[in-house]
């Protein structure tokens, strides 16, 4: 297919797809974890810790008591 008739987001993801070597995101984050599992470890826990002081329970109220 010429380079022409490829639409704007093709173009764009075959950019992509050359500065990064050729190869699917996913390869490169599987290699990266392979290569360092302790930051991934890092990684995954800090998001999770962020993810649950944001959205589980109920809303911290000042001078809140408990049962």
């Amino acid at each position: 297919m010429p380079e022409k008739n490829k639409s704007l987001l093709g173009r764009f993801y075959r950019f992509l797809w050359m500065s990064i070597g050729g190869r699917p995101w996913t390869y490169i984050i599987r290699d990266s974890y392979h290569q360092r599992p302790l930051i991934w470890f890092a990684i995954v826990t800090l998001i999770g810790i962020l993810l649950g002081h944001l959205f589980w329970g109920k809303p911290w109220i000042p001078g809140q008591t408990g049962n």
